[in-house]
């Protein structure tokens, strides 16, 4: 069942409920009650599922009611293999999207693709938006079946263990070298990069930025990369770097900002962030800290910074529905929300850049078909 309008809602009172809205407790993952089936429902990227938690607390309609459903890429309770979801009423049960290609391929089944990860699984009508920390392909496209729409701006950089000798700051060419394997050693300190989940848009963002491509990492063409015991590391978990004291990983600085404001956070919009920074510490590129003032630096380096996107049919994206008025434009109820989006760690853009991939909260020019 496609959301394309407000059935009995009355617009005028939805598009007026914004504001932040003090509920009863805390919501630490996923929609609370589950069973609370929302008017639109997301899954996907790790670094956008706390402040979409965030925004779907705080946007109500006229009535009080919450309208966006965003589930976790992990499972709230720690529960690995994580239990399959239900996102509608009906039907609607499948496998949890963890990250941002997971996310996407689950929106590209509820519009009918068959096959690939969901093969089985009840998703046809059962996922209205994609979180998304990545686009799809390295040039951007204007025309596809999927609408990518900027909410936030968003870097990445590399962390480190606190105890590490290793430096505070690193070159972007010399994270390429890392990454290549032709720099094992930094400073006399022997080096180890580690690699993200299959999945993560952070990853697909990581390997574009170091040059390096998916078919290189199966070809087995970076020996000195380190993916654990599987096919990469769980994203924006520093604890991941326990013990690990020549070891780098890409971490979201967006992530990390949220999770060193977890107090703050649950008082303004009761959501309870996942404090998994353990020992890391984010470095600096090129001599530019990757925070400054306790916010995300925008004018970090340059090549590590992006926007983070919730995806949704193009086809749905219909004048009054609601996918166009939760998400579509810099009037949108998402891009009235700044506040909450800053809240999360994430910067806003209000004016598009030079390219597609600067765009203002809410654009709806850059699209794909994946």
């Amino acid at each position: 069942m496609k959301v394309r309008t407000f059935g009995r809602m009355a617009a005028a009172g939805f598009g007026a409920v914004v504001a932040l809205v003090a509920v009863a407790t805390p919501a630490a993952a996923d929609p609370i009650p589950a069973n609370e089936y929302r008017v639109i429902a997301g899954a996907g990227s790790d670094t956008t599922q706390d402040v979409l938690n965030g925004l779907g607390n705080v946007i109500r309609d006229a009535g009080n009611n919450k309208i966006i459903a965003s589930w976790d890429a992990r499972d709230p309770g720690g529960v690995v293999p994580a239990p399959k979801i239900k996102t509608k009423a009906a039907n609607c049960t499948f496998t949890r999207p963890n990250g941002s290609g997971a996310g996407r391929t689950a929106l590209r089944a509820s519009e009918g693709e068959t096959g690939g990860l969901f093969q089985g699984d009840n998703v046809v009508g059962c996922v209205d938006f994609a979180r998304s920390s990545s686009f799809s392909q390295t040039s951007p496209t204007t025309t596809g079946n999927l609408t990518y729409i900027p909410f936030g701006v968003d870097a990445v950089t590399y962390a480190k263990n606190v105890d590490s000798d290793l430096p505070n700051n690193l070159t972007f060419v010399q994270l390429q070298r890392i990454y290549r394997c032709l720099t094992p050693a930094v400073s006399g300190t022997p080096v180890s990069p580690m690699l993200l989940q299959s999945g993560s848009g952070t990853r697909q963002f990581w390997l574009q930025k170091m040059g390096i491509t998916e078919n290189d990492i199966a070809a087995g063409d970076y020996p000195c990369i380190d993916q654990g015991t599987g096919t990469g590391y769980q994203e924006h978990d520093g604890t991941v770097l326990n013990g690990k004291f020549n070891s780098i990983v890409p971490f979201s600085v967006g992530q990390y900002v949220a999770q060193t404001n977890t107090a703050t956070i649950l008082a303004q919009t009761q959501v309870q962030v996942d404090d998994r920074r353990g020992p890391s510490r984010l470095g600096a590129v090129n001599g530019l800290q990757p925070v400054v003032g306790g916010k995300l630096n925008i004018a970090f380096r340059a090549e590590l910074v992006r926007d983070v996107y919730n995806v949704v049919p193009t086809a749905d994206l219909l004048a009054g529905s609601t996918l166009e008025r939760v998400f579509s434009g810099p009037t949108s109820l998402v891009c009235q929300n700044a506040a909450t989006i800053e809240l999360f760690g994430f910067g806003v853009r209000t004016t598009n850049g030079a390219t597609l991939f600067q765009g203002a909260c809410g654009s709806t020019a850059l699209k794909n078909n994946a």
